[in-house]
Parts: structure tokens; sequence; C-alpha cells
């Protein structure tokens, strides 16, 4: 699945390929300059990502502590979509990207940081993770949209089950996050409006999944 068109004409939705990478990288640099709440000024701990969290085998402390850390996971995450590791889909508005889905094979995650805990179901299930959406284009769907091609992608990749960890509770840390925010692996009601179930409350999260 490379091109479906959902929501509207104007909305396209791709899966990330070596060959889009300068269009993620472009995205999330220009989130990390402009976006209210995103940008590395204002938030230096969240603009240090590109989305590679789930992907790197090392702990948050030492992502953090790598000098110039936003340069090194920049470059690191380039590399690892041209490499053709990265899974997840990118919603494009008039040619341009205006949201991004980190979703893909469970088992092909490295480091899934105990949003799990029945590791031998890994080969069934697609893990839905963070949704990324441009401020000027958040509450119009987008994220929406996302979820329904990335179910339709599992399906097409033979997985049987969707599966999703929304916030039940405010993150803990030294983040400060606002609960509007702290959504980004996607909100309870999103999640039940496209036929999830509650599979498993855990201490802050919840675990959803949809049979395929």
């Amino acid at each position: 699945m490379t091109d479906t068109k959902l929501v509207t004409a104007k909305v396209t939705v791709r899966e990330l390929v070596p060959a889009l990478v300068d269009d993620y990288i472009s995205f999330f640099d220009g989130v990390y300059h402009d976006d209210p709440w995103l940008n590395t000024k204002d938030n230096p701990w969240w603009g240090i990502c590109y989305c590679g969290f789930y992907d790197d085998p090392r702990t948050e402390q030492e992502r953090n502590k790598v000098p110039n850390a936003q340069v090194e996971n920049r470059k690191q995450r380039g590399e690892y979509i041209q490499s053709g590791k990265a899974h997840g889909l990118l919603a494009y508005l008039d040619g341009r990207v205006v949201g991004w889905v980190n979703a893909g094979p469970r088992a092909d995650y490295l480091n899934l940081r105990g949003l799990v805990d029945d590791p031998v179901e890994n080969d069934s299930v697609g893990s839905i993770l963070c949704f990324v959406i441009s401020e000027p284009h958040r509450s119009k769907g987008i994220a929406t949209a996302l979820l329904a091609a990335t179910c339709a992608k599992f399906q097409l990749d033979g997985l049987k089950t969707a599966e999703a960890y929304p916030r039940t509770k405010p993150p803990e840390g030294p983040y400060n996050t606002p609960w509007n925010h702290a959504n980004y692996r996607g909100s309870l009601e999103m999640y039940r409006k496209a036929g999830f179930v509650m599979h498993k409350q855990l201490e802050r999260h919840a675990i959803f999944r949809k049979q395929l």
C-alpha cells in the first residue's frame, strides 16, 4: 500500500519507504522548529526524538545524554529509514506531509519500553505507537485517516490483530506534558470509534485491540 486516499481527495496516506526519507525528516524538522509545543527551543525533551524511540535499544536517559542529541537522532533515524527497517505511514495534504503514525509488526520493534507484557504474541500483532500531526491540521481527521490506513496495511501484511496503547493517566517524569499532548499514542475515543476494545489495563495506559 503506497497511496491510499482517505477523508478528502486532497489527503493521501503513503507507506514510509526509503525514497520518502527526505519528506519524513523535513516534516519533523518543521514540527521541531515551528510547533507551539514540540519545538526544541521550548521543549528540548521532545525535540530530539524523530520518532525513533521504539526502534532504539538505548534507554531514554542514554538517548538524552548524547552530545548534540537532536543532530545524532536525526541522522540515526534517517539511516534507519533508508535501511528499510522503519515502519509507519505519512499523511499528505496538497503534496506536503501533515501527519505521521509509527505503526508496524510488533516483533520488528527493538524496544517497546513496557507497553506490552505478552511478547509470545508478537508474530501476529501490529503495534500502533505514535501519531504526530502538524499543529494547523489537528482535529481535522488526519489521525483517524492514518489509523484506518494502518489497519488496512496490517491486513495486507497478514497480521491478525491491531494493537494500540492509549494513555489513561497523565505521564510522569520531567516533561510537564499537557494532557492534550500526552495523547500522542492516540485517544481512547478515536480507538473506540474505530472498533478497538480494551484488552488490558496497565498502570498508566491501556492495551486496545482490534481483530482484523
